[in-house]
């Protein structure tokens, strides 16, 4: 008999894997495996998230050259959301959602970028949040596509109706997903994003009925109880304070140096842009001053840049419209450039002329630090004769000043 008990105690400890114990006071692991990209450069990592006002760092590691691994521990009371912030390379922001007792498993890349929105063995909650971010993402776009057509300076009011009624369904379909959300969601965090979503665009009723779904589904969640019924939390600690502004020179300091604007110097000429010649999608050296067109538009963007990815459907919207009478030439500040060869496919810029402001090596050409370019997206629009003829000029401002030049 004890030997049948042994038998079934050595099966049973070889079939069963048990969580490694946490330290005191956390109830989540989050484990990360790092590419060379990642490993080769010493920073810190850090996971962190609010409670009310308050913003708290859960854990650090310092990742040394060369390490592969590393392991984060939180804590959390109920199903909340966190942040991964890298110091140095890989994400700035990948955002997960975590219950308590979880063990959770991933890995990094470079070409992650810097959101890093990606499934997470262990981790459901934030898996149905990236499904569901996925989907919308390429529904905002085809909406975004849709408003470029909009913007066309003389629509017919036929042309327009249809173009509304397809952003409508589009309006309709994102609402969908976030109804379905609600309803069906096992995780009370992306409950509360649909809500939040629909508390800006239905009426009071309307947000009473969707809160009673939620509600009766988590019962318990603080948290989207406070949606309707919110609560006076204590003013943000002196010690919150102190680590927002940590977090958020890391993170400045990071876009400033992917960016490698130029501050402004007097001693710096300013160039013209058709001195300068850059490094093509095609690895083809390529000067501004051999292109070609009766207008052409320069256009100085990244893959990391928000505004500037708004204004992609537009320039797509322009050359479908102007066709030969517009020559697009998209410079890229990415430093990484297979982040930007995925972004050209991804966002459908294979029929422009792509150009890169970066060598291989993430330094920036010296004419284009010499044009002073601070912020982007920020474009020049030359002539035939490549006279810089405007500059600046974004969305529905784009679309009728080329219909003004070349209709006219």
């Amino acid at each position: 008999m004890k030997l049948i008990l042994f038998e079934m105690l050595l099966i049973a400890s070889i079939s069963c894997t048990f969580p490694p114990k946490m330290p005191k006071g956390k109830n989540i692991e989050v484990a990360i495996e790092l590419d060379s990209t990642i490993s080769s450069h010493e920073q810190w990592v850090y996971i962190h998230h609010y409670v009310g006002n308050d913003h708290i760092i859960e854990d650090s590691a310092f990742i040394k050259k060369g390490q592969k691994k590393i392991v984060l521990y939180a804590y959390t009371p109920q199903e909340n959301s966190f942040s991964i912030l890298f110091s140095k390379k890989g994400p700035i922001d990948m955002y997960l959602i975590l219950a308590p007792n979880s063990h959770v498993e991933t890995s990094i890349s470079e070409n992650d970028g810097w959101r890093a929105s990606k499934i997470i063995k262990g981790s459901p909650s934030t898996n149905e949040y990236v499904s569901n971010c996925n989907i919308q993402s390429s529904l905002y776009s085809k909406k975004r596509d849709l408003c470029a057509q909009l913007s066309m300076p003389k629509l017919s009011n036929e042309k327009s109706e249809s173009i509304t009624k397809q952003i409508k369904r589009m309006d309709m379909q994102i609402d969908s997903i976030e109804m379905n959300t609600i309803i069906k969601s096992f995780s009370p965090r992306n409950v509360e994003g649909s809500l939040r979503y629909f508390k800006e665009k239905v009426s009071r009723d309307s947000l009473i009925s969707l809160y009673n779904l939620a509600t009766r589904r988590f019962p318990d969640d603080k948290s989207i109880k406070r949606i309707l019924h919110p609560v006076k939390v204590p003013p943000e600690t002196e010690e919150s304070k102190r680590i927002d502004e940590h977090i958020s020179h890391i993170i400045q300091t990071r876009i400033k140096d992917e960016a490698k604007f130029k501050q402004e110097n007097k001693n710096v000429k300013h160039r013209e842009i058709t001195e300068i010649s850059l490094l093509s999608d095609k690895g083809e050296k390529v000067a501004i001053s051999k292109l070609k067109g009766r207008y052409i538009l320069i256009d100085f963007w990244a893959s990391w840049c928000i505004p500037c990815l708004e204004e992609l459907p537009y320039i797509r919207q322009a050359k479908k419209a102007f066709g030969d009478q517009l020559t697009v030439c998209m410079i890229s500040m990415d430093k990484n450039h297979n982040v930007w060869i995925k972004t050209i496919s991804s966002n459908k810029l294979d029929g422009f002329m792509n150009l890169s402001v970066m060598d291989e090596k993430g330094n920036m050409d010296e004419k284009v630090e010499g044009l002073n370019i601070k912020t982007i997206p920020y474009n020049f629009l030359l002539d035939e004769s490549h006279k810089v003829i405007a500059t600046n000029l974004h969305k529905k401002d784009l679309l009728e000043k080329l219909d003004q030049l070349i209709k006219q």
